[in-house]
């Protein structure tokens, strides 16, 4: 199965560049009431993943609480508590995907030279695992129905 099918393009994803302030992650946070986005550079390649605990983490080290002073804060600065695994586009299974995702909100996608492709939701997977169970009990109610 090609992963790609299940891929939201990176021109539909959200992401911060790596030299933004960490205000402007804030915002976008905010903005969309995200737990975690990816991280790339102005190259367009995959530096990793931001949570919001992240930057809760850095203003409370480094501002005293003051969101004021983040404006100014580059967020590659922010020091990051875990890292998301990010896979290639073009040699990863979906089995591998379903076993990365129980870790992940998202699956970064990349391509060989590690740009930043996309990512694959934990939704896309869930609706994958569903489709699959049905193919084989045709019979039964959705697979994550109570």
């Amino acid at each position: 199965m090609n992963i790609l099918f299940f891929l939201t393009p990176k021109s539909e994803v959200d992401y911060v560049y790596d030299d933004a302030s960490m205000f402007k992650a804030m915002q976008i946070f905010d903005r969309h009431n995200y737990f975690s986005i990816p991280l790339i550079n102005k190259n367009g390649r995959y530096i990793g993943t931001i949570t919001t605990s992240d930057l809760l983490g850095c203003i409370k080290e480094n501002f005293d609480l003051s969101v004021k002073d983040s404006a100014d804060f580059p967020v590659q600065k922010v020091k990051r508590t875990r890292e998301y695994k990010a896979v290639n586009g073009g040699t990863t299974t979906m089995e591998e995907i379903v076993t990365i995702a129980l870790d992940q909100n998202f699956v970064p996608v990349v391509d060989d030279d590690y740009s930043f492709i996309g990512i694959i939701t934990r939704k896309s997977i869930m609706t994958w695992m569903n489709d699959r169970y049905h193919k084989e009990h045709p019979n039964e109610k959705d697979l994550f129905e109570s």
